[in-house]
């Protein structure tokens, strides 16, 4: 049987990831993208599975479920740079185990006698695979090589250009999107910091009820994320020192130890936003498929949009 013949446009984590997913699916596959994996959005991320800011919905459920079993096995082999961590996550009102949680073993709830501060009803604890970026981008470079696909360094002006030469085409460019006509998507400015690893901070903390603040400390195996920002619309890399104390301040709010890190420096990416994640076929072109728009969820949902991808794939050779 001839192998179907993909290109995947992009090279961030949900690019990396559906390629890597269609080569053991048994396709020909291309990466083809502007930047490098390391110059990626995704390189910047703090890249800690969990669902920020989204309301209950069973198809992110299923394909945070997936991704999450997919990088806790990953987390078997040391190469990969995913490893599990211990999610301490503080709710204002006590309004039951978060509905994601279904996709966690062992969740347990804390309460004020149990080192919750005080200003918090509850919080939960589970675990939950976190990601070093530079080493899991590489390594999922180093898999889609391994088996047998091919990177092309080369920006893509009309992904649906492209199936002039390929069966079928995969959009994973993230903001790009819009860059094809798609009006949905908009920018998400983060600002994170990155300290030096101290034994002070150990796990991973979570307070996300300010949609413009979210506050976050994740623990990797070479350093510690400290977040964040959410600022819609804003394209400034410019970063004031009154948000870096206000991220260490709120930071601070959740684990004491914040106040003894060595801050190495401070970053911005931008995160592409759309109101729910575009994993679909195009509407003109059958041979083009769409998985881009997942805002701060590119780790989070990475291998279940993949899934998600090849199943489309396969309905269309049914047909």
């Amino acid at each position: 049987m001839t192998r179907q013949r993909v290109i995947v446009v992009g090279a961030g984590v949900s690019g990396l990831t559906t390629a890597v997913t269609l080569e053991m699916a048994g396709c020909d596959v291309e990466i083809h993208a502007a930047e490098a994996p390391a110059q990626t959005t995704s390189a910047l991320a703090a890249a800690i599975w969990h669902p920020f800011y989204q309301a209950p919905d069973l198809v992110y459920l299923e394909n945070a479920r997936q991704t999450y079993s997919a990088m806790a096995r990953l987390s078997e082999d040391e190469a990969s740079g995913v490893t599990m961590r211990p999610l301490t996550e503080y709710f204002a009102r006590d309004t039951g185990t978060p509905w994601w949680a279904e996709c966690v073993p062992k969740v347990v709830r804390l309460g004020n006698d149990g080192g919750v501060p005080s200003r918090y009803a509850c919080a939960y604890r589970m675990p939950v695979p976190v990601a070093d970026t530079t080493r899991y981008l590489g390594y999922l470079t180093t898999m889609f090589l391994d088996l047998g696909g091919r990177f092309v360094l080369a920006r893509v002006e009309d992904p649906g250009a492209l199936l002039d030469d390929v069966d079928c085409v995969v959009n994973c460019c993230g903001y790009g999107g819009a860059a094809f006509g798609d009006g949905a998507m908009s920018l998400s400015r983060a600002v994170v910091l990155r300290a030096r690893r101290h034994e002070a901070v150990t796990g991973c903390f979570v307070d996300d009820s300010d949609v413009l603040r979210p506050t976050y400390i994740v623990e990797r195996s070479h350093d510690i994320i400290l977040g964040g920002t959410a600022d819609p619309d804003m394209t400034s890399t410019v970063i004031g020192e009154r948000q870096v104390s206000d991220i260490v301040r709120r930071c601070a709010g959740l684990c004491e130890g914040v106040t003894s890190l060595d801050i190495l420096d401070a970053r911005v990416g931008f995160r592409p936003m759309r109101r729910t994640a575009r994993v679909e076929r195009d509407a003109t072109h059958a041979g083009l498929l769409h998985n881009y728009g997942h805002g701060g969820g590119g780790f989070t949902l990475s291998w279940g949009c993949a899934n998600q991808v090849l199943r489309l794939m396969n309905e269309s050779a049914v047909h």
